[in-house]
């Protein structure tokens, strides 16, 4: 299995031919596409990295109030937050590391991603729900590595 890191731009599901629930990671060695919907690769990762992705939701939660398509810092040095594109249960629910992101375009059929790679994906949603996901995940990802890099900080 390919090991979701903070490298990884972006999970988004696709079916196969049965119907199957499967995912595209979009990885710096290009994408791959496995088995599982991206809330089942997100959660492996989230345990691999100490915590359950529910653990990680109400960590976010107590930061940044009660919401809804909360981001999940998926490591603990806050390197790598994904944010859902919609709710987290629906089988249409992409991930999106919100540090790869460079811009954000309406589309016809919703926005398109850029990356810093040059690599795009389209998702079927709002500009503004994404650009708003963005904020959210800036937002926390400041809040975890203050805690945790600011806590190292000597004053003197």
């Amino acid at each position: 299995m390919t090991q979701l890191t903070n490298d990884t731009r972006a999970l988004i599901p696709v079916f196969n031919e049965y119907g199957e629930a499967e995912t595209l990671v979009y990885q710096p060695d290009g994408i791959h596409r496995m088995k599982g919907a991206p809330m089942q690769l997100l959660e492996h990762a989230c345990l691999y990295y100490g915590s359950s992705i529910q653990g990680r939701i109400e960590a976010a939660r107590h930061v940044l109030g009660p919401h809804r398509k909360t981001p999940v810092v998926m490591d603990w040095h806050a390197d790598a937050v994904f944010f859902p594109t919609i709710a987290k249960e629906s089988p249409d629910c992409a991930w999106i590391n919100f540090q790869h992101v460079t811009d954000i375009k309406p589309g016809a059929n919703g926005t398109h991603i850029q990356f810093l790679t040059g690599e795009s994906v389209q998702v079927n949603v709002s500009d503004h729900t994404v650009s708003r996901q963005k904020q959210r995940s800036i937002e926390i990802s400041y809040a975890f590595q203050k805690r945790f890099h600011g806590s190292t900080l000597k004053q003197t």
